[in-house]
């Protein structure tokens, strides 16, 4: 019985081992994914501006375009080891207005991602500010 016990708490220790080792280099080819955002249900609405293409903020309110808005920052991961521009501006903001009146604020260029008063760098660049120019600001960049 007692083997048996052993045997079962040194292939637990492996496995989170393993875990914690598939999770690191998880993290350190794609990078890390931000973390803190609000969750779908406490979601009011969102603002989205990109001032470079259009003075317009556009309020989205349907629950449909809040999942996508919220999806996009998932390709937000960042890189942990690499240490952001901080003299660079946002290109794209989205504020997400919460049902319990605070507002959660997240920006983007195609390089860097400001969340929570930090700045990080991203580690698929461009990819964020192609997909919301694509979803969101499409009409308005074609006229522009």
């Amino acid at each position: 019985m007692n083997k048996i016990v052993k045997g079962l708490i040194r292939f637990l220790i492996e496995m989170i081992v393993i875990f914690v080792l598939i999770v690191g280099i998880r993290i350190f080819t794609d990078g890390m994914y931000l973390l803190g955002l609000p969750n779908l249900d406490d979601i009011q609405s969102v603002n989205i501006s990109y001032l470079s293409v259009t003075d317009d903020v556009k309020e989205i309110s349907s629950h449909e375009d809040i999942e996508l808005a919220l999806k996009l920052t998932g390709f937000l991961k960042y890189d942990l080891f690499e240490k952001a521009n901080s003299e660079e501006e946002p290109l794209i903001t989205i504020t997400y207005l919460l049902k319990d009146g605070t507002d959660k604020t997240i920006s983007a260029n195609n390089t860097t991602v400001w969340w929570n008063n930090k700045i990080y760098t991203i580690k698929d660049k461009e990819m964020f500010i192609n997909l919301t120019e694509g979803i969101f600001f499409l009409e308005d960049l074609q006229t522009k």
